[in-house]
Formats: structure tokens, C-alpha cells, sequence
């Protein structure tokens, strides 16, 4: 009786545990019609940097720690490895909307 209660109480434990043991990082919008028609030159090249900043954070952050292996334990560690893809996902699509509003705008590279 022992052993089905602790084979429970392990039961439970793991399963309250894989809730939060998924990462996250949020997402990046995409280019808003409001942006497309204010944002300046330096207001395009600040914003580029913000979002390779994002991309340097979630990679930095999806390196191996102790939340994987609860995550491992939880869904093979699939639940990470859709999240890193969805962030980087929309960070990659906005990099590439800032790009095509800087050829738009006619801004040279890297003019800040």
C-alpha cells in the first residue's frame, strides 16, 4: 500500500513539475502599418538590434539546464523545442519586415 502511495505521490509531483518546466520567451510581433509608415531610418536600425538582441537571448537561454530534464520527463523535451522555434520564428520574420523597410525607405546599411 506504501509503494502505491508513493508511486502516486511521484505521479503527481512529475506531473505538477512538467507545467512549468516547458521554456518560454515570448514572440515578436510582426511590423505594424503604424511602423511601416513612421519608423525613420535609426528608428529601424534600433529596432533590428533589439530583435537580434531577442535571438541572442533565446538561444542563450535554450542551452542545456535543469528545466530540460524536467522537461525530458515531461515530453521528451518537445514542449522546448517548439517554444525556441516560434520565438526565433517570429523574431526571424520581423528581422526580415525591418529589412524590407529599409530597402523601402532607402536606408543605407547599418545607418543609425
Amino acid at each position: 500500500m506504501k509503494h502505491i502511495a508513493l508511486l502516486a505521490l511521484s505521479a503527481l509531483v512529475i506531473l505538477s513539475v512538467h507545467g512549468c518546466a516547458t521554456k518560454t520567451y515570448g514572440r515578436q510581433g510582426i511590423l505594424t502599418s503604424y511602423e511601416k509608415d513612421s519608423m525613420t531610418c535609426r528608428e529601424i536600425e534600433l529596432e533590428t538590434a533589439k530583435v537580434r538582441g531577442f535571438i541572442d537571448h533565446v538561444n542563450k537561454e535554450s542551452e542545456f539546464s535543469g528545466r530540460d530534464v524536467l522537461a525530458i520527463i515531461g515530453d521528451f523535451g518537445i514542449g522546448n523545442g517548439m517554444e525556441k522555434s516560434a520565438a526565433l520564428e517570429s523574431a526571424n520574420k520581423r528581422v526580415e519586415q525591418l529589412g524590407e523597410q529599409r530597402n523601402t525607405k532607402k536606408c543605407g546599411a547599418g545607418s543609425v
